[in-house]
């Protein structure tokens, strides 16, 4: 699976790597995988990258503070979501990759609705 690294602090364009990182484990007990199909840049993303957040992973790290995506699967004892759903990541989920294992109450369903100018997704 592709994913944004983290690789070294300072400059993000000289520390950011697009790469192949492992598939995530199957979900577990009350675990759901998502498929990311937004993640932005959030300032505080440049902050980790950098290395003046409170935050410093080890390195490498896939970094992402925020997302949106759909279920792709589910561990035992899910109920509050489904395959299918589009929901919204918790912050500091790690969302720069193609597919995020989490706890089932991090992720809120997210119905999208759709304005004149842009889209917005409603916890």
């Amino acid at each position: 699976m592709r994913a944004v690294q983290l690789t070294a602090f300072g400059n993000p364009v000289d520390g950011l790597e697009y790469v192949d990182i492992p598939e995530p484990d199957a979900p577990g007990p009350n675990q759901v995988l998502i498929g990311v199909e937004f993640s932005p840049i959030n300032p505080n993303d440049l902050m980790v990258a950098q290395g003046i957040y409170a935050f410093r992973p080890p390195l490498p790290a896939v970094i992402g503070n925020e997302g949106v995506g759909r279920v792709l699967a589910m561990g035992p004892g899910v109920e509050s979501v489904k395959v299918g759903d589009r929901v919204l990541a918790p912050p500091s989920s790690f969302t720069w990759r193609q597919r995020v294992v989490d706890r089932q109450a991090a992720f809120p369903p997210c119905p999208l609705t759709q304005t004149r100018s842009n889209w917005q997704c409603w916890a």
